[in-house]
């Protein structure tokens, strides 16, 4: 049977646990992740399976919601039998835009719509060799113009010089990112740090960051978190240079690069260019608020 807990009803030691026990244990699923991208999230268990379900969400207007947090790309359903979560959900959550794993979830109906999202994923246990010989011929230009450009790639920068790097950054100006959202990063980030579940890495020219990102390295997967270059950076091709610089620096390892994305028709054929294979999961969006409301979203 499938429980509704609130947050202070979770045993999160007994759901990292479950968790651990997945085919794939989704990193984006510890209870500390969680707890660092979406404060105060409640969930759905099924004991008997193994089968659970985060329930991140808020209130706005009075009206309680689930919502994706920021950087997790998907929050169930992890381990077991999927089973009917979607109907477990409690009635008082009203709408819903959440991302789960593929599968039958169960509880579809007039109010619930389910969608494919694309993800990309290039398996690493090989030698660079083979790995590059999958390269597009596009990619393979932009690696030998960034070699000309001189840069400098940097395995072990410093999150925070990442992280301010992001912040700062134009793309997140367009896009945006409130500070909610950065809040919900800077948590997430330095938590992953703390616990070593992953790093940050650069490219310079000179000593100017023109390229950052983070990478997680959690069960048996390496995801590209979040990363970007600056405008000096796109001309100099410096991110497909640092991808290519973690990718030989984990070739032969029993890993999946996890590109985490992404429905842009630009950054699909990017990934793709490093011989990622298409992969998709659900986005859910449901609407149980009232007739007269039910175009606008919380």
């Amino acid at each position: 049977m499938i429980r509704h807990l609130r947050h202070e009803e979770i045993d999160k030691q007994a759901w990292d646990a479950r968790l651990g026990r997945c085919a794939t244990p989704w990193w984006y699923g510890r209870s500390w992740v969680l707890d660092a991208a979406s404060p105060g999230w409640e969930a759905l268990v099924d004991e008997t399976s193994g089968a659970q379900m985060a329930l991140p969400w808020r209130k706005r207007f009075g009206i309680a919601y689930l919502h994706q947090p920021f950087l997790l790309q998907r929050i169930g359903v992890f381990g077991g039998e999927p089973g009917p979560f979607l109907a477990a959900i409690p009635k008082r959550f009203r709408y819903a835009d959440i991302y789960l794993n593929p599968g039958e979830v169960g509880g579809f109906g007039r109010t619930i719509r389910i969608s494919e999202q694309q993800n990309f994923e290039l398996d690493l246990n090989t030698s660079i060799e083979v790995l590059r010989k999958g390269y597009s011929e596009n990619l393979r230009r932009n690696l030998k113009k960034a070699a000309g450009a001189e840069l400098t790639y940097e395995p072990s920068a410093d999150v925070e010089e990442v992280l301010a790097f992001l912040i700062g950054s134009e793309q997140f100006k367009r896009w945006g990112v409130d500070a909610r959202r950065i809040a919900c990063m800077q948590r997430t980030l330095r938590g992953a740090q703390e616990r070593g579940d992953g790093f940050a890495v650069a490219v310079r020219s000179g000593r100017v960051l023109v390229a950052g990102a983070y990478f997680v390295n959690a069960g048996g997967r390496l995801i590209f978190l979040k990363g970007l270059a600056n405008e000096q950076g796109r001309t100099l091709r410096a991110m497909p240079l640092l991808i290519d610089s973690v990718i030989e620096a984990h070739a032969g390892s029993p890993l999946v690069l996890d590109f985490a994305g992404s429905n842009d028709e630009d950054l699909a054929r990017f990934y793709r260019g490093f011989g990622a294979q298409r992969t998709v999961y659900l986005r859910t969006v449901i609407n149980r608020l009232p007739p007269l409301v039910r175009n606008l979203k919380p």
